[in-house]
């Protein structure tokens, strides 16, 4: 056997299966693995090939292998590609001829890199392990024909036998948070695991996978094609790129990319996998060849244990939030601050409420858009609960001018609001899935002093209040509607926009055993505004009895896309 073998000094090529890579050395340590994996072979005089893919797995029909190889050309001219016969050997010592797919190029351009695929199918249901892949010159003109070894490559421990294989060489394992490259690639793109979150939607549970990607480079780049799997202990579940069409990368930028990945419900990952794809064109009878897709894994991700808390950082109320700084969804003249944070108790429904107030403050001399964005609350338990929001007309926050815009959250009645975290999400990214921009620990804020509340930015002091019956009389029927007196201080921060699609006051009237008489509403914007002093709320319902002792509840009232929602701000009793 006539062959020679060539170490580049860069690592362009692994299939980062197993640990068996240390078969291409004579000793088994990582630097020789690493060494092995960027190992080039001689075909011709100015061509040289190395193993990027091996395929080795069960089909209805018996055994499919594949094999892609990475030729270079590191002549001045345009090359023909040899026709010789690439073959794989099995352990047992068989050969299989694999052929050559339809799309394989016939030569290659001047100092240039190809990709050739090659594929067969044997009748074979045992296990088949293949060990060397060969190039073979056979020449038929002569009789008996004449077979020529031209080169061997050793592929030990290189097959990739579909989604349910483990990887297990520690130089393809990586943990969460690590960055890492993709070595079957010719590309300097990193990926860095950032996040995975569970989202539930009507079709389903969804895992969304954020990475980071970093062109260290300093060129443009185009991201390669590439898929994960999700891996549990006992299931694999394929998982789907969110970014639709070509995503390029400029020099030294960072992008996030997304994919989804389908689980049950229940589903807990433990792990994810990296696959890259490649295909195989079957010549056939017909115009068009038929295409064969398959992946071929390469990374394992190690996921966090699901027994480690995730820690939030402490928000301070009314401070500027720090969001993803490569997230466009706030404009970088637009602070977004928490100015409100309350829970109650909605008897009625049997559930609690959680109201969340955000300032959107506007430092620069442009009107700025609103930004919409999404919110969830995480109990200490791990639940989470998302965001209604308000209902805001205005589309734009004036020049050195604020807005503030309200979410709504339902809570279970046992939920106590310690240790809950807010999330701060894009609905745009990723879309239709969320994505995280921001996170903090928060802490409601006590109830207000009696006879006082907060409607940010309108602040209100109960200095005097009463309620008196009003009799009426039509014909024969004898009623009785209420007029409530409360006089107000009023105050605001003049430099908070109010349109009218800003939150009222609801005024709820009981009787003595806690029957609902009579509501009606107060603006704070607008013709018949709430003022400072003395402002009459008539309760149009009417009972036909005086109804005495009677109790107002004032709550804060809002409308989101999921109805109406009310912050009870205070209980006035006689």
């Amino acid at each position: 056997m006539n062959w020679k073998k060539t170490v580049t000094s860069v690592v362009i090529t692994t299939s980062l299966m197993t640990t068996s890579y240390a078969a291409f050395a004579a000793e088994p340590t990582e630097a020789n693995t690493q060494a092995a994996a960027a190992a080039s072979y001689t075909l011709t005089d100015s061509l040289s090939v190395e193993i990027k893919s091996v395929l080795n797995e069960h089909v209805l029909e018996g055994t499919r292998i594949g094999v892609v190889v990475r030729m270079k050309n590191s002549s001045g001219a345009i090359t023909r590609v040899p026709e010789y016969e690439l073959r794989v050997k099995t352990s047992d010592g068989t050969e299989y001829t694999l052929q050559p797919s339809a799309s394989n190029p016939k030569s290659i351009q001047p100092r240039a890199n190809t990709e050739l695929s090659y594929m067969a199918v044997i009748d074979r249901t045992d296990t088949v392990t293949l060990s060397e892949v060969n190039w073979t010159d056979v020449d038929y003109y002569v009789y008996p024909k004449t077979e020529s070894l031209v080169v061997a490559v050793p592929i030990s421990g290189q097959s990739w036998k579909g989604s349910d294989m483990a990887i297990t060489d520690p130089m393809a394992v990586k943990k969460w948070g690590e960055t890492f490259k993709i070595s079957s690639v010719i590309s300097p793109l990193e990926y860095t695991p950032i996040n995975i979150e569970k989202e539930m939607t009507d079709k389903g549970t969804v895992q969304v996978v954020q990475l980071l990607v970093s062109n260290p480079s300093e060129g443009r780049e185009t991201l390669p094609d590439f898929t994960l799997d999700g891996k549990s202990e006992t299931q694999v579940y394929a998982g789907k790129k969110i970014e639709q069409g070509e995503i390029v990368l400029e020099a030294k930028e960072k992008k996030y990319i997304h994919f989804a990945i389908s689980t049950d419900n229940d589903t807990v990952l433990s792990s994810i996998n990296l696959l890259t794809p490649e295909k195989f064109a079957q010549p056939g009878s017909g115009a068009q060849p038929t295409l064969v897709n398959y992946n071929v894994g390469r990374l394992n991700i190690l996921l966090p244990a699901s027994s480690t808390g995730t820690t939030y950082p402490v928000y301070q109320m009314g401070t500027a939030m720090k969001f993803d700084n490569l997230s466009d969804l706030i404009h970088p003249n637009m602070q977004v601050s928490l100015v409100e944070f309350h829970m109650d108790t909605n008897e009625e429904e049997g559930s609690k409420n959680v109201t969340a107030k955000f300032k959107l403050n506007n430092n620069s001399d442009m009107p700025i858009a609103i930004p919409v964005f999404q919110t969830d609350l995480v109990s200490a338990d791990g639940f989470t609960y998302s965001g209604n929001r308000q209902n805001i007309t205005t589309k734009s926050v004036l020049p050195n001018s604020s807005l503030v815009v309200s979410y709504s959250y339902t809570l279970p009645t046992s939920e106590q609001g310690k240790g809950l975290a807010l999330k701060m999400l894009d609905t745009q990214k990723a879309a239709p899935y969320k994505t995280t921009i921001a996170s903090y620990s928060v802490v409601l804020q006590p109830d207000e002093p009696e006879n006082q509340f907060k409607v940010y930015p309108f602040a209100a002091k109960v200095t005097y209040w009463t309620i008196s019956p009003i009799f009426n009389r039509l014909g024969n029927s004898l009623t009785y509607s209420y007029k409530a007196r409360f006089d107000l201080e009023l105050t605001r921060d003049e430099q908070v926009q109010v349109d009218p699609s800003f939150s009222k006051l609801q005024f709820e009237l009981y009787d003595s055993v806690g029957r609902l008489i009579g509501t009606t509403t107060g603006k704070f914007v607008g013709t018949g505004r709430l003022v400072t002093g003395e402002n009459n709320i008539i309760f149009d319902s009417t009972t036909e009895q005086l109804e005495r002792p009677l109790t107002i509840r004032v709550y804060e009232l809002f409308t989101t896309q999921a109805g109406d929602s009310k912050r009870l701000l205070g209980v006035f009793k006689q």
